[in-house]
């Protein structure tokens, strides 16, 4: 096994190789050129779709070929070994000159394993959006798929791959949401839950073997089918219907609310209220689910559709909080309620009064950062109300754990967060644990404040927030 290992590995290496030999042509635009050549220009069969990518998109041809020989408006421009820079310079020849009516971009692993050299978060992402921008600005519709998973590179051993792809897939992710593209998540699909490539999909473990490319191939004829169905305004935002509420103290709080997919009269819906971070406050009623991708976790996971869950997204103004205090505060008492705090729970008990079918007994919150806080802070003032709670790198007041301790939580922080010290969740979790109460914590190792990343991506634990009751 590992010497076929290591044959199937040289296989998909040989062209980074070829590829730095020939210095005289770095993006290889000679790969595609007699091909493109011969590509009638006039795109009479419609729809057209060009595959721009690396190995994972040139390897369809070789795991797969049927995919491409039974779609022959379909067009296969991968190149092994390629980085995103590479791409972005090919890109108006081996795809806007082909004048198709979709392109689907799938890149930046070989970013991460430093190909061509080291390369950031951003300047990967800012790649893809460019590749994108270009796409737009000739009326080609874009579909911008997730890096598959990867647990390890077998010819860069010594770089660790998982946390940058969580972090690009949600950059990404936001940025199609943010401009009516389709986002193809590979990921959620061929993830093993743990940190690398679902084995029976994968030649190692990087690239997918045929049985991936069958799961691919079918999600990728979806997002074509949706894109080509796609208004021009289309936003994921418009699925949250937007409202104010003015209620006893001064002041309004805006917030958005989506229902169920299928919503019956004759039956009972959870909700989830979810506390955005500092990052969302304002007055747009907009930036509390763009902010750390929330609107992007909740499609990925399905809230709506899956779990018919109803989703509930206040926005604090800005210079407010949910929790009025310093983030790193030492000793923390619980203060009096803030009031985007209190005009949120009036706001979502008369959003209940007015929706009957909302089951009070599967009431969740969730919230990161000052979000996190305000989760805390909210099973501790409400305790008989909330049936299971997600603290998201926050803090609160460990002296609360006796009247929380029959609420369900699961908490998470990064083990290194310079912005909110881990200790805060750890104080909590001990109090709560001291009171036999019932409380989860993860702590993810060597992650920083964006510790959100591992729960919107955490299928385990949103099966387990909508089975709890109170």
């Amino acid at each position: 096994m590992k010497i076929l290992h290591l044959i199937i590995t040289n296989i998909f290496l040989l062209p980074i190789f070829f590829a730095q030999e020939n210095k005289n042509d770095w993006p290889n635009l000679n790969r595609y050129q007699k091909d493109n050549a011969n590509v009638d220009s006039n795109n009479e069969d419609s729809p057209r779709v060009v595959f721009i990518g690396n190995s994972i998109t040139e390897g369809w041809d070789w795991h797969f070929p049927q995919f491409f020989k039974n779609n022959k408006n379909y067009f296969n421009r991968g190149i092994s070994g390629q980085t995103t820079p590479q791409m972005l310079i090919r890109f108006r020849q081996d795809v806007i000159d082909l004048k198709p009516d979709i392109v689907v971009i799938l890149a930046g692993i070989n970013d991460i394993a430093e190909n061509t050299g080291p390369s950031t978060v951003k300047s990967i992402t800012d790649n893809i959006k460019s590749m994108s921008q270009l796409a737009m600005a000739n009326d080609i519709k874009v579909i911008i798929s997730s890096i598959l998973p990867a647990s390890d590179f077998p010819w860069r051993p010594e770089i660790s791959p998982p946390y940058k792809i969580l972090k690009i897939n949600s950059i990404l992710q936001n940025y199609a949401f943010m401009n009516g593209m389709i986002y193809l998540d590979y990921f959620s699909e061929m993830f093993d839950g743990k940190s690398g490539l679902i084995k029976e999909y994968g030649a190692d473990s990087v690239h997918p073997n045929k049985a991936g490319y069958l799961v691919m191939s079918k999600l990728v004829k979806k997002a074509i089918a949706r894109s080509l169905s796609l208004d021009k305004d289309f936003s994921e935002l418009n699925f949250y219907k937007k409202d104010r509420w003015i209620g006893t103290k001064e002041g309004a709080l805006n917030y958005r609310y989506r229902e169920p997919v299928n919503v019956s009269p004759n039956k009972k819906y959870p909700l989830v209220l979810f506390l955005h971070g500092s990052g969302g406050r304002g007055d747009d009623n907009e930036q509390q689910l763009w902010d750390a991708n929330t609107i992007g976790a909740f499609a990925k996971q399905e809230v709506s559709s899956k779990f018919q869950s109803y989703i509930f997204a206040p926005q604090v103004p800005k210079h407010e909080r949910w929790v009025s205090t310093n983030w790193n505060t030492q000793n923390y008492n619980m203060l009096s309620i803030s009031s985007s705090m209190e005009q949120t729970f009036e706001a979502l008990d008369s959003f209940i009064d007015k929706n009957k079918n909302v089951d009070i007994n599967r009431i969740y919150v969730l919230g990161l950062s000052m979000g996190g806080w305000g989760t805390w802070d909210a099973i501790s003032r409400r305790p008989n109300f909330f049936a299971a709670a997600i603290p998201i790198c926050g803090g609160g007041d460990p002296a609360q754990a006796k009247n929380i301790k029959k609420v369900k939580i699961w908490a998470f922080h990064g083990e290194n967060d310079p912005v909110i010290d881990v200790h805060k969740s750890q104080k909590m979790v001990a109090a709560i644990n001291n009171q036999k109460g019932n409380v989860r914590y993860s702590e993810i190792k060597g992650r920083g404040h964006d510790s959100w990343l591992d729960v919107w991506n955490h299928e385990e634990l949103w099966r387990w927030l909508f089975s709890q009751k109170r």
